[in-house]
């Protein structure tokens, strides 16, 4: 599948699933949606994280818009880091597909079809790794189900997002009015009957000492404020994943949590 197709289908989605997913990079890349149902014995999941996504009213309702409204206990899982709740980027991977104007998802499915028979997207996906192979990027294959499952190859900076970060938070923080705005729509969110979990993604402990410091986030503080919203929190040990630039986790280890993360959901 292209890039282009895949992004597409994200903001494509009907109202159908049990369980939906949001994000930023390190959920897209990070929760694997079959992983999860395995584990969690939820049927049909599906992983709406965006690249530099934050978790605003406007985003987590359109995730909300997603769940089957028929089903008995809707889930929304949430992973939560100090970048959600930045001002929005220009680099918003929903801001950015959300406003384009996008066919419906039967003609992006038959265009998907068309381009694989073609080779074309063969093509496209092979030039794509190619250049990120040169670049010492991760392989990336995208799912239907929203997932884009990362092969690191041979990475050259095992600390990049550490250093990214770093010059992030020099000049942006957190921002308190997005917390605010965010916990005030997990209550309303849970008023609604729907089910909030939400967990921190793991990370280095050079990322995570630089998340929780000066223009971070008190983990502690906001996994209660979080519960007290209405949702449950998912503790993470961060040490059992090793992440391949600092912050994102390769297929393997997304795997792993996918079925962490699903155990947690069950009864």
């Amino acid at each position: 599948m292209t890039t282009e197709r895949f992004w597409q289908l994200k903001v494509s989605q009907p109202a159908v699933y049990e369980v939906v997913i949001v994000g930023n990079s390190k959920v897209n890349m990070g929760l694997s949606p079959r992983h999860l149902s395995r584990a969690s014995g939820r049927q049909k999941i599906f992983n709406f994280g965006f690249v530099a996504c934050c978790l605003n009213k406007k985003y987590l309702k359109h995730a909300s818009a997603l769940l089957d409204p028929n089903i008995s206990d809707p889930t929304l899982v949430l992973g939560i880091c100090p970048h959600c709740f930045f001002r929005p980027s220009p680099i918003n991977g929903y801001n950015y597909w959300s406003s384009q104007s996008v066919p419906q998802r039967e003609a992006i499915m038959r265009q998907a079809w068309m381009e694989n028979v073609s080779l074309k997207a063969i093509a496209k996906t092979s030039a794509r790794n190619l250049q990120n192979l040169t670049k010492g990027l991760p392989l990336s294959y995208y799912f239907p189900d929203g997932w884009e499952a990362c092969y690191p190859g041979r990475m050259k900076h095992p600390e990049m997002y550490a250093e990214s970060s770093k010059k992030l938070l020099t000049r942006f923080r957190v921002q308190p009015r997005i917390v605010t705005e965010f916990l005030e729509a997990v209550y309303d969110i849970h008023q609604e009957g729907i089910t909030l979990y939400g967990y921190r993604p793991p990370c280095s402990a050079s990322v995570r000492e630089l998340e929780s410091g000066k223009g971070g986030v008190d983990f502690q503080e906001l996994s209660k404020s979080f519960e007290q919203a209405g949702g449950k929190w998912i503790d993470i040990d961060p040490v059992r994943y090793q992440s391949f630039d600092g912050a994102h986790l390769d297929f393997r280890n997304a795997m792993r949590l996918s079925q962490e993360v699903g155990a947690a959901m069950r009864p």
